[in-house]
């Protein structure tokens, strides 16, 4: 077994466990996610011959902390999950807020959902049943390589009474706007790929460039940093947060100096100056003259960011808001988390 670490702070237990032999793989299937839905027989004949992998169908939003709670009991060290992106910061929400597990899995992405973005950067390519049978044989003889990374987790704090949430990516203003544009545009038409939530994002900022009324929705937000005060409310066209390195079709649109702190934070202020001219530097991170803060462009790293408005948010595609009345949104990172990709 070869092991490939893309992690400075990668545990060296964890590797050391994993060559040791000590591989206990569970295995989480949400069988509405639209691949899942499509293959799960196929998804059930590749995990059958695995005598060391426990396999899991989670059909309700309830068997999710069951079926944690019996994987930890049964030491599953190695935690598959095939469904989406929503899929995926359910199962962080229940690991970090139930802790079940004496000390954390590894977790395996299958992309078994639509856009399938935080697959994209941890996860493991090509269809469910091929990665799934992979892993399993990886896990039952050590055969193949496999590469672990670890990415910092987001805790969402919306205040008043609600739980905190956690997951792998936050937006406000053109974001949630994408997503809108896509369910309602480009999903209703039967294209449900990565590349369809692109284009919703692409057909947002274009809207908002070209001053079309259905995306001008730009969002009083005062932002505060690490903890200091909170800044005055001014007009955001885009806000998002995020640990991953890269998002959907590959986009990365992060340029902050490298500072340590694990939370990549954008924000495109609204006016926005050549919105249009300077999308692609900004999706890639690839900063020019005109992607600047004067411009209305700002790119850094945070430990946490509060955030205090009113509106729609998402957290890994899922459409919350926020209340000003609650207090300021917290987001800060709940911990790292090792993800295997075979």
């Amino acid at each position: 077994m070869q092991i490939n670490k893309q992690a400075s702070l990668l545990p060296g237990s964890v590797s050391d466990t994993l060559v040791a032999g000590n591989r206990i793989l569970g295995v989480m299937v949400n069988p509405r996610s639209r691949r899942n839905k499509n293959h799960l027989d196929e998804i059930t004949q590749a995990v059958g011959n695995c005598s060391k992998t426990h396999y899991r169908v989670v059909d309700q939003p309830g068997d999710v902390s069951k079926v944690l709670a019996e994987f930890a009991e049964k030491s599953v060290n190695v935690l598959a999950i095939s469904g989406g992106d929503g899929t995926v910061s359910r199962v962080l929400t229940h690991l970090f807020a139930e802790k079940p597990f004496a000390a954390m899995p590894v977790i395996a992405i299958l992309r078994g959902g639509t856009a399938n973005m935080i697959a994209g950067d941890v996860g493991s390519p090509g269809s469910v049943a091929a990665a799934l049978q992979r892993l399993c044989d990886w896990a039952e003889s050590g055969a193949g390589q496999i590469l672990l990374q670890s990415r910092p987790v987001l805790r969402v704090r919306t205040g008043g009474d609600q739980p905190d949430r956690y997951g792998m990516f936050f937006g406000a203003g053109a974001v949630v706007q994408g997503i809108e544009y896509t369910n309602e545009n480009i999903h209703s038409r039967g294209l449900k790929t990565e590349f369809s939530l692109g284009l919703g994002m692409a057909r947002s900022m274009w809207g908002i460039a070209r001053q079309d009324p259905r995306f001008i929705r730009p969002v009083d937000i005062a932002i505060g940093i690490n903890g200091h005060a909170v800044a005055p409310p001014e007009s955001i066209v885009m806000t998002l947060v995020s640990g991953l390195e890269r998002l959907f079709l590959n986009m990365r649109p992060y340029w902050g100096e490298d500072n340590g702190q694990p939370l990549h934070v954008t924000t495109v202020r609204s006016p926005a100056t050549r919105l249009i001219r300077n999308l692609p530097s900004l999706l890639r991170g690839k900063p020019n003259r005109h992607l600047s803060e004067d411009n209305g462009y700002l790119s850094y790293n945070v430990e946490s960011i509060s955030l205090d408005f009113d509106g729609p948010f998402t957290l890994d595609g899922e459409i919350l808001h926020a209340q000003v009345e609650s207090g300021p949104l917290e987001i800060s990172t709940a911990g790292e988390l090792v993800f295997l990709r075979v």
